[in-house]
């Protein structure tokens, strides 16, 4: 176990029937560092995604974080430990607020139960954790720069600040660990540039990042390391510079053999 990565996943396997969609995979994610997973698709990527954020139980292999073992925890559990994601496709509630789309994403750090809720207009405990909620909310739409539209229906939102919602929500988990699946997706130069940006921000806020993205000049401009999927298996790690000179990596984007 090291206790310097964040995130560590030794071996980790994956079977659905007879397709082996992980297989071995071995990676470490050190603490307040941007790490990218890339490769082409269905190389597997989305599913480490699901298998860290417990979505999928691995056939074979143990996911630690901060040191404790959480292969197989339901996603709650995991979520309330420090780990938040978002999607490749967009999972917002389009026919409510922006804000309340943000909020949601306090529910497991509410104490407050049921009946608390149904009776918080005369509970003072209450009415001190809504105010904290909506406060966090609005600092984590103040950092994606979407608190001018707090009260705005998120359907509403261009598809680029649909994206910048997901990351707010995901925020106000109060995570640890970030996970973003394909954010740049969709977006055009000057949104992934304002993206881009973000994401050093929520880094420099002591947030380690974990991005799974096809744009590849994103990646490289972003990441301080990369991991690289092939078919379930991992064919490189290294730095961006390491990466990009790599034969199998270059044999794996471009389908064939290298000199």
């Amino acid at each position: 176990m090291d206790m310097s990565a964040l995130l560590e996943l030794q071996n980790v396997t994956i079977r659905f029937g007879g397709l082996t969609a992980v297989d071995g995979v071995d990676m470490k994610i050190d603490r307040g560092t941007i790490r990218a997973l890339i490769g082409p698709n269905g190389a597997g990527k989305s599913t480490i995604f699901n298998i860290v954020t417990g979505i999928y139980s691995p056939t074979a292999g143990r996911v630690l974080f901060n040191g404790q073992e959480i292969t197989g925890l339901p996603p709650h559990v995991i979520t309330k430990k420090g780990i938040a994601r978002t999607f490749q496709n967009i999972r917002l509630f389009g026919k409510m607020t922006v804000l309340d789309n943000v909020k949601i994403g306090q529910h497991c750090r509410s104490s407050c139960d049921f009946l608390s809720a149904v009776t918080g207009f005369f509970n003072p405990k209450v009415k001190k954790e809504e105010k904290e909620i909506e406060e966090r909310s609005l600092e984590a739409l103040e950092l994606m720069e979407l608190a001018d539209k707090r009260y705005e229906y998120a359907q509403s939102l261009s598809y680029g600040e649909q994206r910048r919602l997901e990351i707010a929500r995901a925020l106000a988990t109060k995570p640890s660990l970030l996970l973003l699946d394909e954010p740049a997706a969709g977006m055009n130069p000057q949104e992934k540039q304002t993206l881009m940006k973000m994401i050093r921000k929520i880094q420099d806020m002591g947030l380690t990042i974990f991005l799974v993205e096809h744009d590849m000049k994103f990646v490289m401009n972003l990441s301080d390391r990369i991991a690289v999927l092939d078919y379930g298996r991992k064919i490189a790690a290294g730095s961006p510079e390491e990466v990009q000179k790599n034969p199998d990596v270059i044999a794996a984007y471009l389908g064939k053999d290298v000199d």
